[in-house]
C-alpha cells in the first residue's frame, strides 16, 4: 500500500511542474530537503503506481509526470526532456501498428522522439 508523504509530494510537484523528463539526480538537486535515496524510492513507487513513467536518454535513466492518464501513449523529446500526451486516435493507430508485428507496447512506455520545437530549431 502506497500512501502520500509531505516528500512525495515535492518531488512528483517538481517532476510535474517540469513538464519535461528529469533524473533522479537533477530532481534531487530541485528538491534538496529530500535526501537522495529518498528521491529514488518515491520514483520507484511512483512506477509501480503508473504516474511516472521511465525512458532513458544514452544511459540515463529519466523519469516523466504521466498522472493517472492510460487512455493514451506519451512520447519525451531526446533532447529538451519535453512530455508530449499523444492524443487517443494517435495513440490508438500506434497500438494497431505494434500488434500488427505481434507486439504490444507497455502501459508505461514513453517513446523517445525529438518534438516539434527541437526539429524547428534544427532548421
Amino acid at each position: 500500500m502506497s500512501y502520500d508523504t509531505h516528500q512525495k509530494r515535492l518531488v512528483l510537484d517538481c517532476l510535474a511542474d517540469s513538464g519535461r523528463a528529469m533524473s533522479a539526480s537533477e530532481i534531487a538537486s530541485a528538491v534538496p530537503q529530500v535526501g537522495s535515496s529518498s528521491v529514488y524510492r518515491i520514483l520507484s513507487q511512483a512506477l509501480e503506481e503508473g504516474i511516472v513513467a521511465s525512458s532513458r536518454n544514452g544511459r540515463v535513466r529519466l523519469f516523466s509526470y504521466v498522472g493517472r492518464c492510460h487512455h493514451h501513449l506519451h512520447a519525451s523529446c531526446m533532447r529538451c526532456g519535453a512530455l508530449v500526451h499523444m492524443d487517443e486516435d494517435s495513440s490508438r493507430r500506434m497500438e494497431r501498428l505494434l500488434e500488427g508485428q505481434g507486439l504490444s507496447i507497455a502501459e508505461d512506455a514513453v517513446i523517445p522522439c525529438i518534438c516539434s520545437e527541437c526539429r524547428r530549431k534544427d532548421g
